[in-house]
């Protein structure tokens, strides 16, 4: 298994060999508290199934929390976000695309070289790049700001 790769707050660890599988990617994700994950889409449909803890996800038009036992689908291109309001670390298992989890290694960094607070301006501008590059929407701060989401 691989080690946990911080993807701008959330925590991924890959648990499929992404080279010897194709077919799907299956990973271990760490939401820990006061995350958000702003509004974004992409082609990649994505299935997660919340092991532990509780938090609020969006999907098309609404908020909804999702805890423990509940599993949620969201099918490509659909805008989503996500956000943990507790105080207790999320564990999800999350099933994607193989590319999805290339997309995760490409802009993730192993949690135990990220320092404590926001990323840098160069790790944000990274993320971004790499997202565009791979066709994904990003949601502007006036996008998050009218589900509810503040970035600033």
């Amino acid at each position: 298994m691989s080690t946990f790769l911080d993807v701008m707050g959330p925590r991924i660890q890959l648990l499929t060999e992404l080279s010897e599988n194709r077919d799907y990617s299956i990973m271990k994700a760490e939401v820990p508290p006061g995350v958000i994950v702003p509004v974004h889409s992409h082609g990649d449909r994505e299935t997660f199934v919340v092991l532990s803890g509780e938090l609020e996800a969006f999907t098309e038009d609404s908020w909804k929390a999702v805890k423990a036992g509940d599993t949620i689908d969201i099918p490509g291109n659909v805008k989503h976000a996500w956000r943990n309001s507790s105080n207790e670390i999320v564990t999800l298992l999350v099933v994607s695309t193989v590319r999805m989890g290339e997309f995760f290694n490409e802009i993730g960094r192993p949690v135990d070289t990220v320092p404590p607070g926001p990323p840098a301006p160069d790790v944000l501008q990274h993320f971004v790049e790499v997202a565009i590059a791979y066709g994904y929407w990003l949601g502007t701060p006036d996008d998050n700001a009218s589900i509810g989401i503040s970035l600033g």
